[in-house]
């Protein structure tokens, strides 16, 4: 009797969570994730190219290969600091904060050495409003993925998902985010292919991949992933002797 306890005992210390199998439900779990997101760091890398529109005429595609975008946003604060770098552009690089209402803006190509600021029109609001939609997105019960082999990713063991959608649908579930990438803004071209990454360990959204028809030879491929959830993040202000305000 008493080895038969010690039996049960030690197969419950070592069981582990339940494998997924159903796609479907390995995407609902990552976007029921989304909704809990107190603080996140996001990186992210963007290749292929994009639409070059001069005094209203559109010019020859733009290749943007081995731009990256890295930053935390709080989303309880309303508030993020990222930083963008696209090496293919003059090495472009830009900072952008939000916080208390206000966004600040330093691109050197652009503003110089000093911050930029103007009221932030919900900038930091509006990466929770691109969390959840986003996550119903996910959850729409209309989607087919497809389950993938699994992957490491984010440190970690990570189911793998794929779908195909039409671009528009993406504009929609990003918001005003989706209004701002090329090849979402305009009239769509084609589908987008998007491959989702949930941990094994807490079914929490760790990677999105978008890759999707921009007007150029190259698909545009934007490949996000997001880590440090719900980790202290402090966002501050540009110091005042480093700021002027926007002119436009």
């Amino acid at each position: 009797a008493a080895l038969a306890a010690l039996a049960v005992v030690v197969a419950a210390c070592g069981s582990t969570t339940t494998e997924l199998t159903d796609p479907a439900q390995i995407l609902q779990k990552g976007a029921a994730s989304l909704g809990e997101i107190k603080t996140v760091h996001v990186r992210g890398a963007i290749d292929g190219e994009i639409p070059l529109s001069l005094m209203g005429q559109a010019g020859a595609p733009l290749p943007i290969d081995g731009t990256t975008i890295d930053g935390d946003v709080d989303i309880a604060a309303n508030a993020l600091a990222v930083e963008l770098l696209v090496p293919a552009l003059l090495n472009f690089r830009a900072n952008l904060v939000a916080v208390d209402g206000t966004a600040y803006l330093k691109a050197p190509l652009i503003t110089g050495d000093q911050w930029q600021r103007q009221a932030a029109g919900g900038i930091g609001a509006d990466a929770a409003n691109i969390l959840d939609g986003l996550g119903t997105f996910f959850a729409r019960p209309e989607l087919k993925p497809d389950k993938l082999a699994d992957v490491r990713c984010s440190g970690t063991d990570c189911y793998s998902v794929q779908f195909t959608v039409p671009a528009a649908e993406i504009q929609g579930a990003l918001g005003s985010l989706g209004s701002a990438i090329p090849g979402l803004s305009g009239d769509q071209l084609g589908d987008a292919t998007v491959m989702v990454g949930v941990r094994k360990d807490n079914l929490r959204l760790a990677t999105l991949a978008i890759d999707l028809p921009a007007g150029g030879t190259k698909l545009l491929s934007i490949a996000l992933e997001l880590s440090r959830y719900d980790e202290p993040v402090t966002i501050t202000a540009p110091l005042p002797d480093q700021v002027k305000d926007a002119g436009g």
